[in-house]
């Protein structure tokens, strides 16, 4: 490995898809793939392990979703770059990754060779946006409540979102606040919270809300 090489981390639930964007990363010699988490808690122990320069992140992901990782993960090492890789082409996703620090996002249907440019690109410290969510941002600022009349989680804080999907999942109040580095006291606050919110009165309400608006897939 020489000097200029960039070490990635691979972070995406999906075997078939953290598989194929290895393959793809290893066909060119200035990458080197030193490691692969397929949730949020494993990347930040993987980041720990093999220090990466750039981590491939998804955003749905089991256990801590994208935006959590993300933000422990800057938190622990602020100079490592962050590729999301995502289906979410909603400014719903794209602008909260921003605000958490993603210094790049693409679609999972973008061509290949724009990964490669996006790569170089954020090593170079520039951002690195999908060439199909330019349009989307530009009107995002403009037009800032289109986005939050899209959003079904709109009235909910950034922590209540994660909690939101934690509990969707299933995960107990005690598991949400070892993920999201918590006390459970604190979960059960903005699990209250929440459900008061968005009308909501048991857990399988809440996963039955998320299902209907794709937050979580059924499984």
């Amino acid at each position: 490995m020489t000097q200029s090489t960039i070490k990635i981390l691979i972070t995406e639930d999906h075997a078939l898809v953290r598989k194929g964007l290895k393959s793809l990363i290893s066909s060119r010699s200035e990458f080197q793939v030193v490691g692969e988490a397929d949730n949020g808690l494993a990347a930040i122990e993987m980041t720990r392990k093999c220090k990466p320069d750039l981590i491939l992140l998804d955003l749905s992901m089991p256990k801590m979703n994208g935006l959590a990782t993300m933000r422990q993960l800057k938190k622990e090492r602020p100079e490592v770059k962050i590729l999301v890789i995502t289906m979410h082409a909603s400014q719903d996703y794209l602008i909260p990754a921003l605000k958490e620090g993603a210094d790049g996002y693409l679609l999972k249907g973008d061509d290949p060779q724009e990964l490669f440019m996006a790569i170089r690109a954020i090593m170079d410290g520039k951002a690195y946006l999908s060439s199909d969510l330019s349009g989307q941002l530009i009107h995002s600022v403009i037009n800032p409540d289109t986005r939050e009349a899209a959003d079904p989680l709109a009235s909910l804080t950034q922590r209540e979102k994660e909690v939101f999907q934690l509990v969707a999942e299933g995960n107990t109040n005690q598991q949400i606040a070892d993920l999201l580095f918590i006390s459970p006291k604190t979960v059960d606050k903005h699990r209250t919270n929440l459900m008061k919110k968005l009308d909501l009165h048991s857990a399988r309400e809440v996963s039955n809300f998320a299902l209907k608006n794709g937050i979580i897939l059924n499984t």
